[in-house]
């Protein structure tokens, strides 16, 4: 299997490559210079692996919900690649990808996952790690203010993403809430969008270049 995952949701520029067991990954944190940044790093990865856009199996990207601009830049990739290649695309959650970053570099299993979305609200979402080590969606990914999240029933969650370090007073204030730990600086990957695309891409659930659109829960 040879799939190209790539993220620019947040302030970091993340691209990996899977080619057979053999997995590379760049990441730079870089505000406001995904768009420069993105093909030439896709470019550095398929000569490290000895690959073209030609011998890729699928495309898959981080769709949002994140920064605007960000995940438009990422769409806009995967619509050009798609449409170049004729490959199959895989839209990847950013929420997902982020929680499935904290898992793989945190350990972290059950996951409260809050990302700033300006003006005094949050993207919010609910993960657990469950079949072959993927993090699967409890509930729905939301659009709210920090003061009425959907908290499940607390018992070793962790809190991931930016969010729990601007609207922690407010994500705290219930009753008995607590949490194992927090990761406020906690980005998505690509890598962790590899891990996702894999199960997806067994699943069949891909699209093609003209539906890869940004997902903004506006």
């Amino acid at each position: 299997m040879k799939i190209l995952a790539f993220d620019t949701s947040t302030t970091a520029c993340s691209v990996a490559i899977q080619n057979g067991n053999q997995i590379k990954c760049l990441d730079r944190v870089a505000p406001m210079q995904q768009a420069k940044l993105i093909l030439p790093m896709i470019n550095e990865l398929l000569e490290a692996s000895s690959l073209t856009l030609a011998h890729l199996d699928a495309i898959a990207y981080g769709c949002g919900p994140g920064s605007f601009t960000g995940i438009r830049i990422a769409s806009s990739v995967a619509q050009g690649i798609g449409f170049a290649t004729q490959k199959p695309i895989i839209k990847v959650s950013s929420l997902a990808a982020l929680a499935q970053a904290a898992f793989l570099e945190q350990h972290c299993t059950k996951m409260l996952v809050a990302v700033d979305a300006r003006m005094d609200q949050i993207y919010w979402a609910s993960y657990e790690v469950r079949n072959k080590g993927s993090v699967e969606l409890v509930n729905q990914e939301w659009l709210c203010r920090p003061e009425n999240v959907c908290i499940p029933e607390m018992n070793d969650w962790c809190g991931v993403g930016d969010g729990w370090g601007i609207y922690a007073q407010a994500l705290t204030s219930r009753s008995g809430f607590t949490l194992q730990s927090i990761y406020s600086s906690q980005l998505p990957s690509a890598q962790a969008i590899l891990q996702l695309a894999r199960v997806k891409y067994d699943k069949n659930e891909w699209i093609t270049a003209s539906e890869a659109i940004p997902v903004y829960l506006r």
